[in-house]
């Protein structure tokens, strides 16, 4: 049943994916990827197609056809994440510090906990998709964390195993 309401939720958006909330919470490409991984499942249960088409149409938003036409995914896709909000991969704020490597996704697109203070320069200027920005003090919006990864990691091994 959820998987057949998550499909169905990619045929109301103009972007097709899995996620019909009209605001956008802290980490929704985590939502994203981890409905993406259920839709995945459902594929493997029943051999629907439809489920795979919808990873795909899920993956496709995460690298890049989004209404920023950005990559949520370092290293990845013609416009990557490059400054997400970590303590290591800080090379925004110094040259000694390294860039993130390939593969570390972005929280993405938070409409609703613009908190910090590169959000609040977008708070009501912003579509919930467009409330992004790619900038190390952008906490709310541009931190990154192994349980937001992890989705992302299953998606692609679904994806290169077919």
């Amino acid at each position: 049943a959820a998987a057949d309401r998550f499909l169905a939720d990619t045929t109301r958006s103009g972007y097709r994916i899995p996620y019909a909330s009209q605001t956008y919470s802290w980490g929704s490409n985590s939502s994203i990827l981890n409905r993406a991984m259920l839709l995945g499942l459902a594929q493997r249960f029943t051999g629907d197609a439809r489920y795979r088409a919808g990873v795909v149409d899920a993956a496709d938003y995460i690298l890049g056809r989004n209404p920023l036409g950005q990559s949520y995914v370092s290293g990845t896709g013609w416009k990557p994440l490059t400054n997400p909000h970590h303590r290591f991969w800080a090379h925004q704020l110094s040259a000694s510090s390294p860039p993130p490597p390939p593969g570390v996704v972005s929280g993405g697109p938070n409409s609703s906990a613009m908190v910090d203070p590169v959000a609040m320069t977008l708070k009501g200027r912003c579509a919930p998709q467009r409330c992004w920005a790619d900038d190390i003090n952008a906490y709310a919006l541009n931190e990154v964390a192994i349980n937001w990864n992890a989705p992302l990691v299953w998606v692609a091994a679904y994806l290169d195993s077919d």
